[in-house]
Parts: C-alpha cells; structure tokens; sequence
C-alpha cells in the first residue's frame, strides 16, 4: 500500500513539473533558434578589424576589411571558416602584412590556432617551423620562416593574429602588434 501512495506522489509532482519543464524546453529552443539567426547574420556580413595606422616605422598603404579581408584568407586557406571579422593590412612597398581574423569566442580562435600549428606541421605548407616564444601574459606566439620572410601567428582572445615581415622588421613589427592586439 506504501508502493501505490508513494507512486501517486510521484506522478503529481511530474504533473506540476511537466508544463514547467515544458517551459524551459520552449525557451531553450527560443534561445538557440535567436543565436543561430544572429550567427548566420554575422558570418554573412563580417565586420571589421582594427590595425595599427603605422607598423615598425612603415605606414599603412594597403588595407581590406570585412567581407573582402575575409576573402582574402578564404583563398589563402582554400577553406572557409566561421569567422565574424577580418582585415588584411600592408605596411610599406610589402615589406610587412598582418592579417586579422575575428572568432565568436576565445575557444574558437584557440582551435584555430591549434589547427594551423597541426597544419604547418605537417611539412605540406611553404612555412618552415622556428620555434615558439611566450608573451609575459603567457600568449604562445609561433615563428615561421616561409616566402623570404619571417612569419608569427598568435591568438588574441577571440582574435588569430598573422604577421609576414621582412627579417629586419620582423621582431619590431612582432613587439608594436603584441601591444596593439593584448
């Protein structure tokens, strides 16, 4: 007799339960279908990066953002990704090019990351390994030589960062966008 009043219990607390968990279920399913519409409205029309006006010592002189920065990496990657910014910056006559691309979320950019390292790692890519240095705030930048120049790729939160410079601007170049990009 215990079992059946026990059992009884139960099944009208799960009936004043339902429509609550009804409720939370409906919102949960709101929330997602209001991120996903504003993911797909951001990834269609990407905003902008900012870069520094002046880059160890050399102006800017080149610059696409948004979509047409977007564009730009699309093509060097022969991939897509889900990004939501992006610049291409040249300073002087190609002595140095920062390319900027904007995640969702700090993870985001950290796979990124991790996905070039693999890639480059691989040996399949003009790039050539040097090693890796750590930022006293504890950021991994990693240093590659490829194309003539010296190449750096970091993460800064939702940022991945990429620098091509000319060997005797690359260390200033690497310091001023470190500082630019904390």
């Amino acid at each position: 007799m215990l079992f059946v009043v026990a059992l009884c219990r139960r099944l009208s607390d799960m009936r004043r339960i339902g429509p609550l968990l009804l409720l939370v279920i409906g919102g949960l399913l709101l929330a997602g279908s209001a991120a996903l519409g504003l993911y797909t409205q951001v990834v269609g029309n990407p905003g902008a990066e900012p870069v520094p006006d002046m880059l160890a010592g050399l102006a800017l002189t080149r610059s696409r953002i948004g979509r047409e920065a977007l564009t730009e990496v699309t093509v060097l990657h022969g991939q897509e990704f889900a990004l939501s910014s992006g610049a291409v910056a040249g300073y002087g006559s190609g002595a140095a090019t920062v390319w900027v691309t904007g995640t969702f979320l700090d993870p985001l950019a950290s796979q990124m990351v991790g996905a070039m390292e693999a890639r480059i790692a691989q040996g399949r890519s003009p790039f050539t390994p040097t090693g890796t240095r750590s930022t006293p705030e504890g950021r991994v930048v990693y240093e590659l030589f490829g194309m003539g120049q010296r190449h750096f790729y970091f993460q800064s939160g939702w940022r991945v960062v990429w620098l091509a410079a000319e060997a005797s601007l690359a260390e200033s170049a690497l310091k001023e966008l470190l500082e630019f990009y904390p």
